[in-house]
């Protein structure tokens, strides 16, 4: 459970270290309990998730309200990845904060029908540790919301706007839902047009607190949205790439108002993605579009660039001014376009951490995914990852459909209570 040696004043000297003896059994079984508990609450969740098999008491915690919820405040936040392919009936999680060189795990998904089935669901959007999966079928939308670790599963209300293929963009607090469902609205049963967006917010403290759908919201005109690309989420708005130009729509909730933001070298943007940058910290959330940039001039080489968004991009179209923080190495850019190979990538942030991982075949690429650490300014190719993906070409980055979301492993996800939930089916640990 623990190493009593840790907690020793360190010996002065090698002769001493061979006098220290380990503090008696009998002592750590006479700690009282809520103590324990509370060093297990500040466990990281992968490090307790293999813990609870140490006896019954450990695992039935996963069902104590009270260790639950100091577990929400106490333990520490992980900035992982989860690379998802439905198919596989996983997550592949990729750790960036393991040392020099990033870890890869694994981590059974409560995954609903797959692709191509009846009722089926495809994965759109992740927030605070939950998973949020979009029903295939077109017309109204279901969009359910499931915590992996213990495998709950819940559903929002039927969307109220018939659409093919939205956007969908989530934001969960511990006592809050705020969910986006944008563009595709079938205007016929052979059109679609990006003509507005519905809005879900659950809230402990609205009435009902289950939640409800607000007034759908009109999309800037000649708006072009990839349900890919997804939406990044900071301050209170949400924000989303458009294409065919590029532009950069926001959506300030509270006033469930739409507008336009310029993004930087539109004409030579290649793959952009928007991201939430720095979230773990406080007043820190800022959105940050990546983009590879490639320019017929000799005088702006081919690179892969990360720009951030000042003033929230608020105050009407055009708003905010965008400074280029970081650019990829030219040594690290050849090697990265060469596993990319002009097919473009998936993108996420999560805390300080950038995750790029190009699409499709990957030959004779060093690694599966490249991390930038923004806080070191620092790039570094994560190891090959381990697991074989069924049907998927022998791994995340060789098979296709694959994306990749900011995700928190988390105990608890109190906001899913809001909803009506399923009881878990089962707890499962992760793997690797």
């Amino acid at each position: 459970m623990m190493n009593p040696r840790r907690l020793q004043p360190l010996p002065s000297s090698s002769a001493e270290a061979a006098t220290v003896d380990d503090m008696d059994p009998r002592v750590w079984r006479r700690l009282p309990q809520p103590l324990v508990d509370r060093v297990l609450a500040c466990l990281p969740t992968p490090s307790f998730l293999r813990l609870r098999a140490a006896c019954r008491r450990f695992y039935h915690l996963l069902f104590s309200s009270p260790f639950l919820h100091s577990h929400l405040l106490l333990s520490p936040h992980l900035p992982f990845f989860a690379f998802v392919v439905p198919s596989a009936g996983h997550l592949l999680l990729l750790d960036p904060t393991t040392g020099q060189v990033p870890s890869w795990s694994r981590l059974p998904l409560p995954l609903p029908p797959v692709a191509g089935g009846p009722a089926a669901f495809s994965p759109a959007a992740a927030s605070a540790g939950l998973l949020a999966f979009l029903s295939d079928a077109s017309g109204h939308k279901t969009l359910l919301l499931a915590n992996p670790i213990t495998r709950l599963l819940a559903a929002l209300p039927i969307s109220p706007t018939a659409r093919l293929s939205p956007t969908v963009g989530l934001a969960a607090g511990p006592t809050s839902i705020i969910a986006v469902v944008a563009g595709d609205d079938l205007v016929s049963p052979f059109a679609v047009k990006n003509i507005s967006a519905d809005t879900f917010v659950a809230d402990a403290a609205s009435v009902p607190p289950s939640g409800f759908w607000a007034p759908s919201s009109l999309l800037p005109r000649l708006s072009s949205l990839d349900p890919r690309a997804g939406m990044a989420f900071a301050s209170g708005r949400f924000y989303c790439m458009s294409s065919s130009p590029f532009a950069v729509l926001v959506f300030d909730v509270a006033a469930n108002v739409w507008s336009k933001v310029q993004p930087p070298m539109r004409r030579f943007l290649r793959s952009p993605a928007l991201v939430e940058l720095g979230g773990r910290r406080e007043g820190a959330a800022r959105v940050a579009l990546v983009s590879a940039v490639e320019k017929s001039r000799l005088s702006v080489p081919r690179s892969v660039r990360l720009w951030t968004l000042r003033g929230g991009g608020h105050g009407g179209p055009g708003g905010g001014a965008w400074t280029e923080v970081a650019r990829m190495p030219p040594e690290v850019h050849a090697q990265f376009a060469a596993a990319e190979g002009g097919r473009g990538f998936e993108c996420a942030a999560h805390g300080d951490y950038v995750v790029l991982a190009p699409r499709g075949p990957v030959a004779q690429a060093p690694a599966s995914a490249l991390v930038f650490d923004s806080r070191r300014d620092e790039w570094r190719w994560a190891p090959p990852c381990p697991y074989v993906v069924a049907h998927g070409g022998g791994g995340i980055v060789g098979g296709a459909g694959f994306l990749v979301f900011a995700y928190e492993p988390r105990l608890a996800t109190p906001a899913i209570g809001l909803l009506d939930a399923t009881a878990p089916v089962a707890l499962h640990g992760m793997h690797g």
